[in-house]
């Protein structure tokens, strides 16, 4: 194991013993991006496999169906994490692995429902507490193909099922839950716009009908863990995510007036329908009909079904500004990006145009959404930064990130001052990402691990700096948790689940199409420039990550 690194600077000043203590750290990554396999044992396609694999779509033409292959190393990755004191890792589960037709009622396939024990249980003996997100992008291909994925109400019953299957295959020895990740990413990004898959590039409505079925999926997720899992004793929520607004003219009313509107159709779009039972009044004055109504039952069920900690993805802050004069009414605030396709932030760039560092805007997001939101708990299920140069640098030299750990620093430093001055409740921190891993369009070209994977030799896994650091400072304050106890004696008593079902015949792909874009919505779009990732073209309106 390579281990040359610079020096390890300091905790955070705010970040006390005993700040440290209070918070649960870990770190986190996501199905698709890290585990390959990507037709093992039963698995179908999912809207990233026919994306990835389409030519010309991803930056340095890599793909998912191996990624960091930890569907067959999953046990070096756990002595890795144990052997550098994590104590709590957040991961996804592949829809296409469980419920390979993706329909309710459809066969569940138990070769992948045995992987994932196998995995959770070796989590958990190795003093791991795992918190396990039900959807992170990956969506059956079939069910893209069959009613347009999220378009359709239809997603509504097949998730809850999917759901159902997990909580009964996976509750005994999981307590930590989220239903979706990342709603922006998954609606504006591949539905509103041709970003990520499935590319559907159907407009602002698409944004929106899209979010709206995504709400009524958790909200009655929530209603079946709460009646008939009750016994499990867990807690759900939904990971949301958004950048967090400064006014460019702090002294201009109409700027700081645009500020608030971005982070209200960022972070309020989903938060407020689950703790109020409606959208936003903005967003219902200027959006129109774009926008879909909450009948009175459903609103009732949102309000009934209050997530139970708020989970937040942040990343950086960009500058937001009045629209023009003239702008259509939909057009609420601005933000822009110069003229070599950088957004426009008060903080340091990275070597990903849409992310700076911006410590004080994660202690300003939680203040604004603890403030809204009367104080929940929160966790910080994604937070972290792609390295300048590491898709280029030999070892050993790459793995001295003085930047991400400067990055960690300065953040961290911001959470432990919205805890210990602010009084936000922060229940748990993971850092993103555990290790490098298929970033997306961007291929391996962005790398946020804190662990290196080197592709020229095996995917061999090396610990950079950022992973001492948080090791010494973070993961290894934490005691093994009594739930994860609990967990893995639960684990240790249960065998494997019935044998696996036959593999199915793997759904029809489509090659996604790009086309121009739709609607007043981005601030932004994306276009892919061969072998450097992605450049950007601006447009205006509500926009996230």
């Amino acid at each position: 194991m390579l281990v040359t690194v610079s020096a390890l600077s300091p905790a955070p000043d705010a970040c006390t013993a005993a700040v440290r203590n209070s918070i649960n750290w870990g770190t986190a990554t996501s199905a698709y991006q890290v585990e390959g396999g990507w037709d093992a044992d039963g698995k179908s396609p999912s809207i990233w496999d026919t994306l990835a694999q389409s030519p010309g779509k991803i930056a340095d033409n890599t793909t998912g169906d191996v990624a960091c292959d930890m569907y067959n190393r999953w046990a070096e990755d756990i002595a890795l994490m144990k052997q550098l004191g994590v104590k709590n890792y957040r991961l996804s589960v592949a829809w296409t692995r469980i419920i390979p037709a993706g329909v309710a009622g459809s066969a569940v396939n138990m070769a992948g429902v045995n992987w994932y024990r196998n995995l959770i249980k070796a989590l958990l003996a190795a003093g791991i507490r795992p918190a396990v997100t039900m959807y992170h992008w990956d969506l059956p291909q079939v069910l893209q193909d069959e009613y347009g994925g999220f378009l359709s109400p239809k997603i509504q019953e097949d998730f809850l099922y999917y759901a159902d299957t997990l909580f009964k295959h996976l509750g005994d020895i999981v307590d930590q839950w989220m239903t979706f990740n990342e709603v922006i990413s998954i609606c504006e990004l591949g539905y509103q716009v041709d970003v990520f898959a499935p590319q559907a590039n159907k407009g602002l409505g698409a944004k929106y009908t899209c979010g709206h079925n995504v709400l009524l999926a958790h909200a009655k997720t929530m209603q079946l863990y709460r009646t008939k899992y009750a016994a499990q004793k867990g807690r759900v929520s939904i990971a949301l995510d958004g950048k967090w607004g400064y006014p460019k003219d702090p002294n201009n009313p109409a700027d700081v007036a645009a500020a608030e509107n971005f982070m209200v159709f960022q972070y309020a779009w989903m938060a407020d329908p689950l703790y109020f039972g409606d959208y936003p009044a903005v967003m219902k004055e200027t959006q129109g009909a774009l926008l879909p109504k909450f009948t009175a039952e459903e609103s009732k069920l949102l309000r009934a079904t209050t997530i139970d900690f708020f989970s937040v993805n942040f990343y950086c802050g960009y500058y937001v500004w009045a629209p023009a004069p003239g702008s259509p009414k939909e057009l609420t605030y601005d933000v822009g990006a110069n003229t070599g396709g950088q957004f426009i932030s008060p903080g340091i760039p990275s070597n990903a145009p849409w992310l700076f560092k911006t410590p004080d805007g994660l202690r300003l997001t939680l203040q604004w959404l603890a403030k809204r939101y009367n104080g929940p708990e929160f966790w910080i299920t994604e937070n972290g930064v792609s390295g300048p140069d590491e898709d280029w640098k030999p070892l050993p030299a790459v793995l001295d990130d003085v930047y991400r750990q400067d990055y960690y620093k300065t953040y961290l430093d911001n959470l432990c001052l919205a805890k210990s001055v602010d009084g936000v409740n922060v229940g748990n921190y993971y850092a993103w990402s555990w290790m490098d891993n298929f970033e997306w369009r961007d291929g391996f070209k962005k790398r946020f691990g804190i662990i290196y994977i080197d592709l020229k030799n095996n995917l061999a896994r090396h610990p950079k700096g950022t992973a001492k650091w948080l090791s010494q400072h973070f993961f290894n304050i934490n005691p093994v948790a009594p739930a994860t106890l609990r967990a893995a004696s639960v684990a240790r008593q249960t065998p494997a689940a019935a044998a696996a079902v036959p593999k199915p015949a793997a759904a029809p792909s489509t090659v996604a199409v790009s086309s121009k874009g739709k609607g007043f919505s981005l601030p932004f779009s994306f276009a892919l420039n061969k072998g450097s990732g992605f450049g950007l073209s601006v447009k205006f309106g509500p926009q996230g990550k």
